[in-house]
């Protein structure tokens, strides 16, 4: 018995041994399930906070984003109006320029029309002012013949008067001469 009291005596004190070597590791478990602890809630402290500044952000995101949102929604209805105006103001140009251009062709055509009435007058002036011309030439030149004929006929009335003053002279020398001799 004594074999087995020694037996039991080792078993209880390698068994006091390993409850010993247990309660130490255990509470070296436990210290490091307190730092864990301790860390974990420092780290969920921080990812806490890190999470609370995230949803701070996307709540000031969603709130820029509704901003932004309803900021491009009025630069769309301004953007609309200014293309409703930009087109309402292309149309009345085009319809201006449209009137524009038909008064030019209507200008254009009465200009035209006055030019060929009034190149109509002045031809019809210069064919008059030819014939007028013609008209004085044809009399300037029955005029010249005319007067060509009047010195003609005063040369022969000239000769003819020079000739009848010899004529005259030799009678009156006759005349004298016969006159004289009759006395």
């Amino acid at each position: 018995m004594m074999i087995k009291g020694k037996i039991c005596h080792q078993d209880v004190n390698t068994m006091t041994a390993k409850e010993t070597e247990l309660q130490r590791e255990m509470h070296e478990m436990a210290q490091k399930t307190t730092e864990l602890q301790e860390e974990l809630s420092g780290e969920t402290n921080r990812l806490t906070g890190e999470l609370q500044l995230l949803l701070e952000e996307i709540k000031s995101s969603k709130d820029q984003l509704k901003e932004l949102t309803l900021e491009n929604s009025e630069l769309k209805k301004s953007l609309d109006c200014m293309h409703k105006d930009q087109v309402e103001k292309e149309g009345k140009v085009r319809e201006e320029i449209a009137e524009y251009q038909l008064r030019l062709h209507e200008t254009e055509k009465k200009h035209q029309a006055l030019l060929l009435d009034t190149n109509k007058q002045y031809e019809i002036e210069i064919h008059t002012y030819r014939e007028k011309l013609t008209s004085k030439e044809e009399c300037l030149n029955s005029q010249k013949l005319e007067m060509d004929l009047l010195k003609s006929s005063k040369e022969e009335l000239n000769n003819s008067l020079k000739a009848t003053t010899q004529v005259l002279e030799e009678l009156k020398k006759t005349k004298v001469c016969s006159l004289f001799f009759a006395s």
